[in-house]
């Protein structure tokens, strides 16, 4: 006698996908971090065991690494040669990467085999490529390329540490500072007073107009 209902069907669950992993991977990731993400926690928010997510990816290792390199997915290298502003345009790339560094500054891969790593350096290429399009040595190329990932590292990483101090700490740098030198106190006062996102972007900007005149006009 044949049953009414066809057997279950085995192995993955019918509703859950890798996609589905990867998107709740980042949602855990953007909530609480990379420190959140396990198999157990991901499980819970899925609404599955810890063991189908194996159907899936070998490793938490391997969805992190998914997520990040979704994240990523999100930054868009601007193409100088179409863009309307092309200055504000690189600010944009910057920012958006400096922000995924300020809240997770885990994302940059350390596995030089892994796809965000992969990622990351055709990011490079296609900056470098656009700068020497635009008239660059490749020293100066790669020179303007330094110079402003690691203006967005720095910001970051102050961003980070801004976030844990007291106003009390900030204003004790400042009166370390010789008080005689009035002009040059007042102007670092003004300075610390803007938001800090303001300030990455003007200091990008002028990286790039000073670096990249045929851009933005290195006297503009």
């Amino acid at each position: 006698m044949t049953s009414e209902h066809p057997p279950a069907a085995r192995g993955r669950p019918r509703k859950l996908t890798a996609d589905a992993v990867v998107d709740a991977a980042v949602a855990l990731i953007v909530e609480d971090g990379f420190t959140s993400l396990s198999t157990r926690s991901l499980a819970q928010r899925l609404g599955v065991r810890s063991s189908t997510l194996y159907s899936y990816f070998g490793s938490v290792e391997e969805i992190a690494e998914a997520a990040v390199s979704r994240m990523l997915d999100g930054i868009r290298v601007p193409d100088l040669g179409t863009a309307a502003d092309p200055v504000d345009a690189l600010v944009r790339f910057f920012v958006d990467l400096r922000d995924l560094l300020i809240a997770h500054p885990d994302a940059i891969p350390a596995r030089l085999d892994s796809r965000p790593w992969a990622q990351m350096v055709g990011m490079v290429n296609t900056l470098l490529r656009q700068f020497l399009e635009h008239g660059l040595t490749v020293d100066r190329a790669a020179a303007c390329y330094e110079a402003l990932i690691g203006v967005t590292m720095a910001s970051a990483a102050t961003a980070r540490r801004a976030q844990q101090a007291s106003a009390a700490e900030i204003e004790l740098l400042l009166t370390e500072l010789d008080p005689t030198d009035t002009d040059t106190l007042l102007r670092l006062r003004t300075w610390a007073s803007e938001p800090d996102d303001v300030r990455f972007r003007s200091t990008v900007r002028e990286l790039v107009r000073w670096m990249l005149p045929a851009l933005g006009g290195s006297g503009r």
